[in-house]
């Protein structure tokens, strides 16, 4: 006689699911409106499953966050200006997808449990990533971490004020002479931000 195991069968996607979901909720509620019960309803998991994986919710959106993160990771392809310019596109589509929204609520309630997460999940590690690439075209200076973070706003500020993603041209006269990176080719040799 076969073996049956009980309950749910094991999904080899699970941890994907239900950061996907969490995140999707996270956007669609904002970290207080969150729970545990919602998201594994919502990816079609047990409850059970979440809290095997992340001890609460903090843990959860965390792991949500960084995993998007990654998300927007650009590979090195030798060419440290047009990283450069890769990255910024990349946050830039970011922004109205939901990264503007959680930046402002940061920013509303800095000394919130959703800022804390946010700024060490998401924020930290996507300023960390530009910097390092504006350092490959600039050198190192004592202030490239400031310009990174005067690129990152000016991204946050554009969308604010017109609703739309900047585009080459804007990132080529605005967002770049910000971030005090010397002037290069025109926007028709930008890389496109793909699979965002």
């Amino acid at each position: 006689m076969q073996h049956v195991p009980r309950g749910r069968p094991r999904r080899a996607d699970i941890d994907r699911v239900a950061l996907e979901h969490a995140l999707a909720l996270l956007q669609e509620r904002g970290y207080d409106g969150l729970r545990m019960k919602d998201v594994a309803e919502s990816a079609g998991i047990g409850l059970g499953a979440l809290y095997r994986r992340w001890a609460g919710k903090k843990e959860l959106v965390m792991a949500a966050l960084r995993a998007d993160v990654t998300r927007h990771e650009t590979d090195d392809t030798g060419d440290p200006f047009a990283d450069l310019v890769t990255a910024l596109e990349r946050i830039g589509h970011a922004v109205p997808q939901g990264l503007g929204r959680l930046i402002a609520a940061c920013l509303a309630d800095p000394d919130s449990e959703l800022a804390r997460v946010a700024i060490e999940a998401k924020v930290t590690p996507m300023l960390d990533g530009l910097t390092a690439r504006l350092e490959r075209v600039t050198g190192p200076a004592p202030d490239v971490r400031l310009r990174a973070e005067s690129g990152l706003l000016y991204l946050l500020w554009r969308t604010a004020v017109d609703g739309q993603t900047a585009d080459a041209t804007t990132l080529y006269r605005r967002v770049l002479h910000v971030m005090g990176v010397p002037p290069q080719p025109g926007p028709e040799q930008s890389s496109t931000a793909k699979g965002v």
